[in-house]
């Protein structure tokens, strides 16, 4: 850039140009505004917070399609991570005008959202897509949404998806769809798979699930198909809740059926 004339280097200056776009919109016109934000635009000197400013600048003015453009400007100038607050500002917007008026439209600027965001930073992407399937499309959509996010974002933020999902299986579906989710979280294959810690809790959680629900040969399965991840040396609450459960709910025969796993794990680990 130094071996630009002093004058192009001059024309090029964002700072020159910030402050004429602030002079503008205190003394100009909508129009004389937004002339001086597209000059920016097509200078490819624009950043990020110019493109929010500019957007801002036209809802104010009610010219939301406008708005909607300029982000779509945006996000085909900057990649991630300087386009993240472009999409979230983008989504937001869309959401807060249209609602469920259009549904389709949203559901397809949310699907480009994923495409363009890495893994690290989806999630609130995808949580986002699932509200708006719950208040304004349709709830099987909503937990599609969360069942792609649970296998989806980086492993250390899975159990919390899969513990929000699971939240509204049971709100909007029941036990049928939590078993599945249960199921599912438990046995997922890399590279979608949760932490060998967090399968330990999911399967507990899986397991109390169906004790209350006085599936005791469900909660029993349960708990051999996880014993094989659970250290006795190490793991000794998950061998304790099924030493527990084996004297509240079981026989001679399943204890003693219990107590055989738990030495096979063990040479396992040994």
């Amino acid at each position: 850039e130094r071996a630009l004339p002093v004058s192009e280097r001059l024309y090029r200056s964002l700072k020159l140009w910030g402050l004429y776009v602030d002079l503008e919109e205190s003394l100009g016109t909508v129009e004389s505004t937004r002339a001086v934000y597209d000059q920016i635009l097509e200078l490819r000197i624009a950043t990020p917070q110019i493109v929010l400013n500019y957007a801002t600048f036209l809802q104010e003015h009610k010219f939301w399609e406008d708005s909607f453009r300029v982000y779509e400007r945006g996000v085909a100038i900057f990649k991630y991570p300087h386009s993240k607050d472009v999409w979230q500002a983008y989504l937001k917007h869309f959401v807060q005008r249209y609602g469920g008026a259009k549904l389709e439209r949203a559901r397809d600027l949310f699907e480009q959202a994923l495409s363009a965001a890495p893994a690290e930073h989806s999630r609130p992407i995808y949580l986002e897509y699932a509200l708006l399937e719950e208040q304004h499309g349709l709830a099987k959509h909503a937990m599609d949404v969360y069942a792609r996010a649970a296998r989806s974002v980086p492993k250390p933020e899975r159990m919390a998806t899969y513990e929000l999902y699971l939240a509204k299986a049971s709100e909007f579906f029941g036990i049928g769809k939590m078993r599945e989710i249960y199921e599912g979280a438990i046995e997922e294959e890399p590279p979608h798979e949760l932490p060998e810690a967090d399968v330990r809790t999911m399967g507990l959680r899986y397991a109390q699930l169906e004790r209350k629900l006085g599936e005791i040969d469900r909660a029993r399965a349960i708990f051999v198909h996880v014993s094989g991840l659970c250290d006795p040396r190490v793991d000794r609450a998950f061998w304790a809740e099924w030493k527990a459960f084996e004297v509240a709910s079981g026989n001679e025969d399943t204890f003693r059926e219990m107590l055989r796993i738990q030495r096979s794990v063990a040479a396992s680990f040994a």
